[in-house]
């Protein structure tokens, strides 16, 4: 019975402290500050591929490193109880009335994040334009389907 009751407590606790938000407004400004950044960090490999800035792999891998970890913030987020609503928001309704949509989308561009960081590594440029096209196309169509402009 003692087992039970620290176990329970346990969950309780892990429960308790999973999330950082207390406020649905911290919830959207968490995603909001993440995407920002990775839109930062996407625009200036975008720039690279489309021969805007010179092609610089060491800086393009560090860009794609930093993407490949802030895709996995805002999942957390989307999930706060009530960050669905807000003024401040541009997510569109469909991401929580179509969550598996949404979720399956998230979790692709996640792993082409991955992918490219891991391509990148490597140093092929072509490869890793390559990847770039596959993530960026991706990226693209949440955009369309979970974003308002």
């Amino acid at each position: 019975m003692k087992k039970v009751i620290v176990i329970a407590g346990m969950l309780f606790a892990a429960g308790a402290i999973a999330s950082p938000f207390e406020k649905p407004n911290e919830a959207i400004e968490y995603r909001q500050a993440a995407f920002s950044m990775i839109a930062t960090n996407f625009g200036d490999m975008a720039n690279m591929v489309k021969g805007r800035k010179d092609w610089d792999q060491a800086q393009f891998s560090q860009r794609a490193q930093f993407i490949a970890q802030l895709a996995q913030m805002p999942e957390e987020a989307f999930q706060f109880k009530g960050a669905e609503a807000g003024d401040t928001t541009k997510a569109k309704p469909a991401i929580w009335s179509d969550w598996s949509g949404f979720n399956t989308k998230l979790t692709k561009f996640q792993s082409d994040m991955n992918n490219l960081a891991k391509v990148s590594m490597e140093g092929d440029e072509r490869a890793t334009k390559k990847a770039f096209g596959v993530a960026a196309k991706n990226c693209k169509s949440c955009h369309s389907d979970y974003k308002y402009k």
